[in-house]
């Protein structure tokens, strides 16, 4: 990983602020991310930072969140009962916080995006890179070849049909037979007058 500014490694950044983050030290994390994004100047140093940062929001909120209930304490049974369920939600939260600190520290030590979840798209906004989530292309299935048919043409009106005049035989051919006439005024075969 190349060095920053202050001649540091930029990895350096990111591994100290998620130990920060496993550790609790928020003034720590908020100084080290000062340092880092003003002075340092680099983006994915400053993803890194953010992300661990994120991580320990969630931890302070989750704390806050149910300090807002803290009178429940005063009730007697209630208020056993409620310490017991604040405080295995909070562990829970807790190792789950731990779980993707660590794997976000094994991460950048090796010079990798930290991938939280959820952290990493809010740190990725912050710098203004949007990733577009590509969306699946759907293929129709191939259907059987059809044969193309020709476009339907409009029906053209019919003119009602004439009778049909009688065929007149040709002048050089016999109306009975069909025999040559010869320009003559009788057929030479049977007889039949040339018609006129």
């Amino acid at each position: 990983m190349e060095k920053g500014k202050f001649g540091i490694r930029l990895s350096f950044y990111a591994v100290a602020a998620f130990i920060f983050a496993i550790l609790g030290y928020s003034t720590a994390l908020i100084l080290l991310a000062g340092v880092v994004i003003v002075g340092e100047k680099d983006e994915w140093a400053g993803r890194q930072v953010i992300q661990a940062i994120c991580l320990q929001f969630v931890s302070g909120i989750i704390s806050t969140f149910f300090g807002l209930f803290s009178f429940f304490y005063r009730i007697p049974i209630v208020g056993t009962v409620w310490g017991t369920v604040v405080s295995v939600v909070e562990s829970i939260i807790a190792l789950i916080i731990l779980i993707f600190a660590i794997m976000g520290l094994v991460k950048v030590a090796k010079g990798k995006e930290a991938g939280v979840p959820l952290a990493d798209k809010f740190a990725n906004w912050a710098y203004g890179k949007i990733t577009v989530m590509q969306q699946p292309v759907y293929q129709q299935p191939m259907q059987p070849a059809q044969p193309m048919q020709q476009p339907v043409q409009p029906m053209q009106p019919v003119a009602p049909a004439q009778p049909a005049a009688p065929a007149q035989p040709a002048a050089d051919v016999c109306a009975n037979c069909g025999s040559s006439l010869n320009g003559g005024a009788f057929c030479t075969k049977c007889g039949t007058p040339a018609a006129k």
